[in-house]
């Protein structure tokens, strides 16, 4: 009687053909939750990899285009402080002049209110001069920086930023200056009207600055915005789901162990077959 083995063998086959590809299924499982990555190789998702580099770079450039906002909003935000403290020096000498103007004042109370108006007339002169990561706060002539605030880079939109000409502000008349290194404008030269006018001309520059703070405010706030949508973009893209990776984790490692005793099993008949026929030769 002749013995067919070709089912036992046909058998083994199949078994150890899944248990390779519930191996490499396992595998690649553990591999995703090891990494918190669903790819990991290109062959994972090709497309998807294509996609998630593209978000990745995007992601880098909004980073960048906000940090630079950023700076341009410390640039204003320096330039109102400084402007803050000019307004409130103009208020300190409005005060002053209206107090050496006063008919109770002596002659040795104005001249305190001299000393202290010759002071802030040099104090303001400093704030001339004054510089944020070496760009002037204030010049004469503006000079103005375009920030971009797009992650299309030049062919996007931009912010100007500029100095502000605070000399010209605090220039009241003709020939009169009030902010003087030497102090050469006293105070009995200066009139309320003066001062008066001074502060609204600062008031002005202050204006046109915190303009330009809310707009690079809103920009930063949009870019903030903007990076975290294409960082949820990109993890939906390339995250693993925890839930979903580990209940195939467990129903692969169940394949393996099945596929695992199939192919001993079947190994096992066909050595059993093999020890018959080898018995009955030797007889």
């Amino acid at each position: 009687m002749a013995l067919n083995l070709g089912g036992g063998s046909l058998t083994s086959n199949y078994s150890s053909l899944y248990l390779g590809n519930a191996q490499s299924m396992l595998s690649q499982s553990l591999m995703r939750l090891s990494s918190g990555q669903r790819i990991n190789r290109p062959s994972d998702d090709p497309g998807g990899l294509a996609v998630s580099m593209k978000l990745k770079n995007a992601i880098t450039v909004t980073e960048a285009t906000k940090r630079n906002v950023d700076n341009a909003l410390s640039y204003t935000d320096t330039q109102d402080s400084a402007l803050e403290s000019v307004a409130d020096i103009l208020d300190r000498m409005s005060s002053l002049k209206t107090s050496y103007g006063s008919g109770t004042a002596t002659t040795s109370d104005k001249s305190s209110y001299a000393s202290e108006f010759k002071e802030l007339q040099k104090q303001l002169d400093v704030f001339k001069s004054e510089r944020f990561n070496s760009m002037s706060l204030f010049s004469s002539s503006a000079v103005s920086k375009q920030v971009m605030i797009s992650s299309r880079g030049e062919s996007g939109p931009t912010i100007s930023i500029s100095s502000l000409n605070i000399s010209g502000a605090l220039s009241v008349s003709s020939g009169v200056n009030l902010a003087n290194a030497t102090g050469a404008v006293t105070i009995s030269g200066i009139s309320i009207g003066n001062l008066t006018t001074a502060i609204t001309q600062v008031a002005s520059l202050r204006a046109t600055s915190g303009a330009t703070s809310s707009r690079l405010q809103f920009s930063s706030d949009f870019l903030d915005t903007s990076k975290t949508n294409l960082e949820a973009a990109n993890s939906r893209i390339m995250d693993v789901d925890i839930a979903d990776e580990v209940t195939n984790y467990a129903k692969h490692n169940v394949q393996v162990f099945a596929a695992s005793a199939a192919l001993a099993q079947s190994n096992l008949n066909m050595g059993i077959v093999l020890d018959l026929l080898n018995f009955g030769s030797s007889r």
